[in-house]
C-alpha cells in the first residue's frame, strides 16, 4: 500500500513523518505501507521551523487561483510518482486533498477517484473551491469561515457561539455551521473511506465539521483530541490516531465498496 502525505501550513515533509511516527507504528504492526512525504510547493521566505529547516505551504490566502495551482502541482505528483492508494493530509494539506477529490469527482465522476482513503486531521472545507464549480455558498457559511480564520491567526480559542451548536451542526443537514448539505451536489459528497480527527480546542473545528459531514457518513470514523490545532499528541492519542487510520486503510480494501449496482 502506497499514502501520499502532505504536511500542513508552514511545515515540511521532515516535520510531518516526526508528527505521524506513531501513527506508522501502529500501521506496521498490520499491514506494510509506504509512506510519500513530500514538501508543499511554496517555501516560506524568511521562515524556518525550530530547528531552522525550510517550511513550506502550498497557498498562502486560500484564493481560487492559489487553490487551482495546488491541484495542478498535486494532479503532476500523481502523474509522475503515482498511483497512491490513499492520502494524509494535516491543515492545508487536508484542505488541497479534499478539494481535489471533490474537484475530481465533479469532472469525471466516482469511479476514477485518484484515492481509495483519506485521513484529514485538522482539515478544512474549500468554501472558494466549490463555489467555483458553480456551487452557491450561503454567506453564513462564509462567515464562519472567515471567523475561524481570524480566530486561529490570532491564537484565539473557537468561538462560544461555535462550541455551543458543535453538536446540533454534526446532525443538521440544513445548518451545517451556516451550510446547507442537502443543497449540495452529490458529485461533491467525498464517498471513499475517510477519518477526521480535529481538536475541540481548535478555533477552525467548525469548517472540519463542513468537510466531514460531505463525507459518507457509513464510511466515515471521527475523532476529536484535547490539544490545538495539531497532529494529536500524547501516547493514547497516538495509539487512537494509528487504530483508527488502520481502519480507514483496511476498509478501502474491502470488496465491493465503490461498485455500482
Amino acid at each position: 500500500m502506497k499514502v501520499l502525505c502532505l504536511h500542513g501550513r508552514e511545515q515540511s515533509s521532515q516535520i510531518f513523518r516526526a508528527q505521524l511516527r506513531v501513527l506508522m507504528e501502529v500501521v506496521a504492526s498490520e499491514t506494510e505501507v509506504l509512506y510519500d512525504f513530500v514538501d508543499a510547493p511554496k517555501q516560506c521566505e524568511g521562515r524556518s521551523s525550530s530547528k531552522a529547516q525550510a517550511v513550506y505551504n502550498f497557498y498562502d490566502a486560500g484564493t481560487i487561483d492559489e487553490i487551482r495551482r495546488a491541484h495542478d502541482w498535486l494532479t503532476d505528483k500523481l502523474t509522475a510518482d503515482g498511483p497512491y492508494d490513499g492520502v494524509i493530509g494535516f491543515c492545508q494539506g487536508a484542505t488541497v486533498a479534499s478539494s481535489y477529490l471533490q474537484s475530481f469527482q465533479w469532472q469525471f465522476y466516482q469511479d476514477q477517484v485518484p484515492f481509495k482513503f483519506a485521513i484529514f486531521i485538522g482539515g478544512s472545507l474549500s468554501l472558494q473551491a466549490i463555489q467555483a464549480l458553480g456551487i452557491a455558498i450561503p454567506e453564513a457559511a462564509k462567515t464562519v469561515a472567515k471567523e475561524t480564520d481570524s480566530r486561529r491567526h490570532a491564537d484565539l480559542g473557537p468561538s462560544a457561539a461555535h462550541v455551543s451548536l458543535a453538536r446540533q451542526a454534526m446532525f443538521n443537514s440544513d445548518d451545517c455551521f451556516g451550510l446547507n448539505l442537502n443543497r449540495i451536489p452529490r458529485e461533491l459528497k467525498i464517498r471513499i473511506p475517510t477519518l477526521h480527527v480535529w481538536s475541540a480546542d481548535d478555533p477552525a473545528f467548525p469548517t472540519s465539521i463542513h468537510l466531514a459531514s460531505l463525507c459518507d457518513p457509513y464510511l466515515r470514523k471521527i475523532y476529536t483530541h484535547g490539544g490545538a490545532h495539531e497532529v494529536p499528541q500524547g501516547t493514547e492519542n497516538t495509539q487512537k490516531l494509528g487504530e483508527l487510520a488502520l481502519w480507514c486503510m483496511q476498509r478501502a480494501t474491502w470488496p465491493g465498496d465503490r461498485q455500482t449496482p
